[in-house]
């Protein structure tokens, strides 16, 4: 990529001449050189200094998107050449939603590790708003998720494994599962735990409760643990949202997790990948073990 670009990026990241000049590990006058011939190229100031940390010009905010998509592409250009040449991954990078990660990927990850011994293998756990641009950016591999809208992004592909739906997790003796089918009725002074960072969760459940003429949930606490939101709902009377596929791991004498009449949300869930990644097999591979999971338990998409 061309390198008077790449500083143009990363200053517009950073938003410090000195966080970019070390991030590049070129000196100062160095990255100022090359921002003057972007600037000379352009025949307009890009970049505004201020008395802390520095600004994009109008001109700027112009120029970062189509900087950013020339990025991208390079990228993709740099990983379909170095797949086609050797079809090897050295570290295969996985994000993955709380969902996969529980359910399905330690089998599938014992799997492809014996039959790809010699790539390693990382994986973190986190939100599609958190692991999509990761995908975008080359920073991830593979991310496994639920389905999002993709602004246009023809160069990521979305592969659909599952459908997700959303069940109420609560303790094992809670009064409202004493009604069978559960409804949200019964829930209506009930005390909520939300995981996420973001408020896709909330606002559904704030839809769904409207939707049955109920005031909007009463959200007491906000997690980014599942484990510790499964941990107070087994020892208080709160409730929690999450996917009824991982009714399976659950200990069911402290919780119980159940499908409300009417079903809150059906959404497809599955791998995130960029098309030039389809020529390593040890991706293909992955997303072919996770299928035949979902299959198996009989939640194919």
């Amino acid at each position: 990529m061309d390198r008077n670009l790449l500083t143009f990026l990363t200053i517009a990241e950073t938003g410090n001449i000195t966080a970019a000049a070390a991030q590049l590990h070129i000196t100062q006058p160095t990255l100022t050189k090359r921002l003057q011939q972007l600037e000379a190229q352009h025949k307009c100031r890009l970049v505004e200094r201020l008395p802390r940390g520095v600004q994009l010009t109008p001109s700027g905010q112009q120029l970062l998107p189509y900087a950013r998509r020339i990025q991208h592409e390079f990228l993709q250009a740099t990983e379909a050449i170095r797949s086609f040449e050797s079809g090897h991954l050295d570290e295969l990078r996985i994000g993955s939603g709380p969902l996969f990660q529980m359910r399905y990927l330690a089998s599938a990850l014992c799997k492809l590790m014996s039959e790809f011994p010699n790539t390693s293998i990382t994986l973190s756990t986190d939100l599609n708003t958190t692991n999509l641009p990761k995908i975008r950016e080359g920073n991830l591999d593979l991310m496994f998720g639920t389905t999002e809208h993709l602004a246009d992004d023809d160069q990521v592909l979305f592969l659909p494994l599952t459908n997700v739906e959303q069940g109420i997790l609560l303790r094992a003796d809670h009064p409202a599962l004493n009604e069978s089918p559960l409804h949200p009725r019964n829930l209506a002074d009930t005390k909520w735990i939300f995981y996420s960072d973001g408020l896709d969760n909330e606002e559904l459940m704030r839809t769904y409760f409207e939707a049955q003429g109920l005031p909007a949930p009463n959200i007491v606490m906000r997690v980014s643990a599942f484990t510790l939101g499964f941990q107070l709902v087994a020892q208080s009377d709160y409730a929690m949202i999450l996917p009824v596929q991982l009714e399976p791991i659950l200990d069911a004498g402290r919780v119980r997790l159940v499908t409300p009449n009417p079903p809150i949300s059906r959404k497809l869930a599955g791998a995130y990948l960029r098309r030039s990644s389809r020529q390593y097999p040890i991706i293909n591979r992955l997303v072919e073990i996770v299928a035949d999971a979902t299959r198996q338990a009989g939640e194919p998409p």
